[in-house]
């Protein structure tokens, strides 16, 4: 008489789940390695910690000062060619600032960071030829994000950006630069050059300017200041 055989056996799902065997599957835990006591205690472990701290103290510093006027040359980090700093507005000759209140910086500005107000400029200060100068002018550096857009629209030259790294505010207000700050940063930016507040060396130059023009060029005005200004312009 033929054995009866076992179709269950021939079933892959079957023998998949491990059914079609005789013994059961070895499971994970039973291939786990097991721990010794002291491994159980991690205290070992805890004590390597312990020693590689304890080298670290004892170290020299690494730490950069970026800011810190009492740190040696060699801790000081030098900004790459085209580093993209704090932003700074600048001034001409007459200490005036160049900026004419056009909104083409906060226009291009992708971040929408830019508040500008106009406000009408004094013939007396500014010239016949000069109609506006901002009455507001802030920037949230929180919402900045560096990418120089305004610099590279601003028709004037009147924005730049400096080399000087994102500073560390405690209150969100201290981001918000004003033009205050902005006019600050221009005088603390050009002292560090050795050049004047308008950006002009000792030879008469600007080399901060586009082709080295200065202020009185990139205003147009010829000549600068002179004249009145007619009514209904």
């Amino acid at each position: 008489m033929a054995a009866t055989h076992n179709h269950a056996h021939d079933d892959p799902r079957t023998m998949m789940a491990g059914h079609g065997h005789d013994h059961a599957p070895e499971s994970p835990r039973d291939r786990e390695r097991k721990l010794t006591f002291w491994e159980r205690t991690y205290l070992p472990e805890v004590f390597k910690g312990l020693v590689n701290t304890l080298k670290m103290m004892f170290r020299p510093s690494s730490t950069i000062d970026y800011v810190g006027r009492d740190s040696r040359p060699e801790q000081r980090h030098i900004s790459a060619v085209g580093y993209r700093g704090e932003h700074y507005l600048k001034v001409d000759d007459q200490n005036n600032i160049k900026c004419v209140a056009c909104y083409m910086c906060s226009t291009a500005c992708p971040a929408e960071c830019i508040t500008i107000v106009g406000d009408e400029a004094p013939v007396d200060e500014f010239g016949a030829q000069r109609f506006k100068k901002p009455q507001v002018f802030e920037i949230d550096m929180l919402k900045c994000i560096y990418c120089g857009m305004c610099v590279e629209a601003c028709p004037k030259d009147a924005i730049a950006m400096s080399t000087t790294y994102n500073q560390v505010q405690t209150k969100r207000s201290d981001a918000i630069y004003d033009m205050q700050r902005l006019l600050k940063n221009n005088d603390e930016f050009m002292q560090s050059l050795n050049l004047s507040p308008s950006g002009k060396d000792a030879t008469g130059k600007y080399p901060l300017s586009p082709d080295g023009c200065g202020p009185d060029v990139t205003h147009g005005l010829q000549p600068f200041r002179v004249g009145t200004r007619e009514g209904g312009a």
